[in-house]
């Protein structure tokens, strides 16, 4: 180190504390600042050249190397110090420095497995990043997802690129356009017995549904008399039919979604599932998803956005010729209070939430429902086919929805099935003043979480037997004297300000599909089916991805005849 150096290197060190100060304080975005430290680096090459400093390069990159260091080292110490506002909390050591750990295990699908084994080490209060804290109490549900709180988002649902647009999944600007955005979804979704108006209800949906879904047979038939060994892919074609009935549902006579008849060639499908387990994994790093956002995506991982804003503008061209009431409609009518209508460049995002959301929790519920009573010893199938067939004799005739709401095994087995299959990371922020949730202080800012899967698991909610399927523990009497099952601790749609505004439509569809399918067809899996290799291939993030096809064999039942006007 040189005398002529030697003051810049101190400079270096010292701006890296305060750089650490600063954005201790005020967070910057992360594409922001790779920009800032870029043209400092280049500016500082260029007064070395100016200065006539020996090895200008070399020196630029050390004192800036220096910076990040000195920068880097106390925005760590201090996470890891006694001083820090969540020191009191245990968790992983080396988690408490960087979140890029909760992202990484984020990427893996595997978080709600290595965060409950981590409850059952540190307890029920576990610190899993700087800033992050998972909470394993059914109790404190009411205080991080309830209404008198209402915790907000927190960053890792803010919106991609911090596009110019805003739709409801995202991180709202304010409470107000939260309440106001999800006032117009909910119309859409009111119970089709008590709607607000006449014109808005779910029954605008249920021609369509029902259309697709015996569509949805005909693509049974086909995929299994077309395959050699004649079987089918249940997983595949419950997600193609689920993207067709979405885009109907969305957009109406604009769409042009039909992977039940053309198949995916463009990985419509697994790009929409790979773009949401980034925004996942990488969204734990706010400032990461920032810089990452500015690198050119595969074009699969692309396409369903493309696909969406294409029929969104398709959709408000046609308007007026419209005649299905489809989502589309709702958010094309609807004004805010001054006035103003939803930007296009709103509804093309929102349009993108809704065929993911419509479509992909609902076709990995039904799948995983199927995987549960077909692996299952207990003969759920069977079970299930009879209480079917006792309530609609008919099996092709009309299934009331009414009716398919109280059929208790039905209702049992979507339930359970919910349980196992929906470990949600749902975090929140802690609002100003900070909040006490089962007695233990969190300090305002913290981003909290309920461990959604060890509470679905946890043999003070659900007993005996709480990691086996087991449909009749939700049945009268459950599994017998002394059994649990706390219906409370089932946080499958989330709850409070941003419970999912279809979640009633959900339960009616999956009921619809199912009792359906099990009423036209006799299914089985195929020879050597590994039951524990297919749980073992689950991986979930904000979405669920199934790594092993579900294949199985169907035989349409006696009588069953696919009506030709479907």
């Amino acid at each position: 180190m040189s005398l002529t150096t030697t003051p810049l290197y101190y400079f270096a060190a010292l701006s890296g504390f305060f750089t650490w100060s600063f954005h201790r304080i005020h967070p910057v975005r992360g594409d922001y600042a790779a920009v800032f430290y870029t043209v400092c680096l280049l500016a500082l090459y260029a007064t070395t050249v100016i200065s006539k400093i020996p090895f200008p390069f070399t020196v630029s990159i050390t004192g800036m190397g220096i910076h990040a260091l000195f920068a880097l080292a106390c925005t760590v110490g201090y996470r890891l110090s006694p001083w820090h506002p969540l020191a009191s909390y245990p968790g992983p050591y080396l988690w408490r420095a960087s979140s890029l750990f909760l992202g990484r295990l984020s990427f893996s699908g595997r978080r709600h497995l290595v965060l409950d084994d981590l409850h059952n080490q540190y307890g029920p209060f576990l610190r899993i990043g700087p800033n992050q804290l998972s909470v394993n109490t059914t109790s404190s549900n009411i205080m991080i997802y309830g209404a008198a709180t209402h915790m907000e988002k927190d960053d890792s649902y803010i919106t991609p690129g911090h596009l110019d647009a805003l739709a409801l999944f995202f991180k709202s600007k304010s409470r107000d356009f939260q309440a106001e955005r999800k006032r117009i979804w909910t119309q859409a979704f009111t119970s089709s017995s008590q709607p607000l108006k006449p014109e808005n209800s779910v029954t605008h949906f249920i021609p369509a549904l029902e259309r697709r879904t015996w569509e949805l047979l005909i693509c049974f038939d086909r995929r299994q008399s077309d395959s050699p060994n004649q079987t089918f892919d249940l997983y595949e074609a419950l997600c193609h039919w689920s993207y067709d009935f979405a885009g109907e549902m969305v957009f109406g006579g604009c769409n042009d979604i039909e992977l039940m008849k053309r198949g995916d060639p463009e990985g419509l499908l697994m790009g929409g599932k790979n773009a949401t387990r980034l925004l996942d994994s990488v969204g734990q790093s706010p400032w990461l998803m920032d810089i990452a956002w500015h690198i050119p995506a595969g074009k699969a991982m692309v396409r369903l956005r493309d696909v969406a804003a294409a029929a969104m503008r398709r959709r408000v061209e046609s308007d007026a010729d419209t005649t299905m009431r489809d989502l589309s409609s709702y958010w094309l009518e609807a004004r805010s209070p001054h006035g103003e209508k939803i930007p296009l460049t709103d509804m093309e995002l929102d349009a993108v939430v809704a065929i993911q959301a419509a479509s992909d929790n609902t076709a990995t519920t039904i799948t995983l429902a199927f995987y549960f009573i077909l692996s299952s010893p207990q003969d759920y199938y069977q079970q299930l086919q009879k209480e079917l067939d006792d309530a609609f004799p008919g099996r092709t005739g009309p299934l009331d929805w009414d009716i398919l709401a109280k059929l208790p095994l039905l209702n049992a087995i979507i339930a359970e099935t919910l349980r196992l299959g929906t470990p949600f990371y749902l975090p929140r922020v802690v609002p100003k003043g900070g909040a006490t949730i089962d007695s233990r202080y969190i300090p305002e800012g913290t981003s909290v979480t309920i461990a959604a899967y060890s509470q679905q698991i946890s043999p003070q909610n659900f007993y005996p037997d709480p990691l086996g399927f087991r449909a009749e523990r939700w049945l009268p009497g459950g599994l017998g004297p002394g059994s649990i099952t706390n219906a409370a601790a089932l946080f499958s749609f989330s709850s409070g300000p941003y419970v999912c505004v279809a979640k009633a439509f959900a339960h009616q569809e999956m009921r619809y599909v199912i009792a359906r399918i099990v009423l036209a067809y006799d299914f089985q899996l195929t020879k050597g089916f590994n039951a524990a290799a297919y749980r073992e291939g689950i991986l979930n993030m904000r979405t669920t991805i199934l790594q092993e096809p579900l294949f199985v064999i169907g035989q349409r039942r006696p009588g069953v005849i696919i009506p030709e006007d479907h």
